[in-house]
């Protein structure tokens, strides 16, 4: 289909409340299977490896969170611009703690 200037358009369905209870409904399932994997793998030995695991399983269940749930990936650039200043602030807590931890620690 082409509009007036000859480009084509393209048409978009209406989102219907049975669409957005089954994307919510599988992005929550695969959340569920990644907190049982994570409890499950808590108790699995794995020497060092255990904490590497689960603060990637953690990371992949927060940009699920964060992309789809809260649909940052179609969203404005000034609100992902919003979004990457909180993240940059958290980021930086995060090494102001631990700075002052391993101060701490050393003294």
């Amino acid at each position: 289909m082409t509009n007036q200037n000859g480009a084509s358009a393209s048409i978009e369905r209406p989102t219907t409340a049975w669409t957005l209870w089954r994307r919510n409904g599988v992005i929550w399932a695969a959340l569920l299977c990644l907190l049982f994997l994570s409890l499950t793998l808590a108790y699995v030995p794995m020497g060092l490896f255990t904490p590497t695991v689960g603060i990637v399983i953690a990371c992949i269940k927060a940009s699920l969170v964060v992309l789809l749930f809260m649909e940052l990936a179609g969203s404005k650039a000034l609100i992902k611009l919003a979004a990457l200043a909180g993240v940059i602030f958290v980021a930086t807590l995060f090494a102001l703690t631990l700075a002052d931890v391993l101060a701490r620690v050393g003294g």
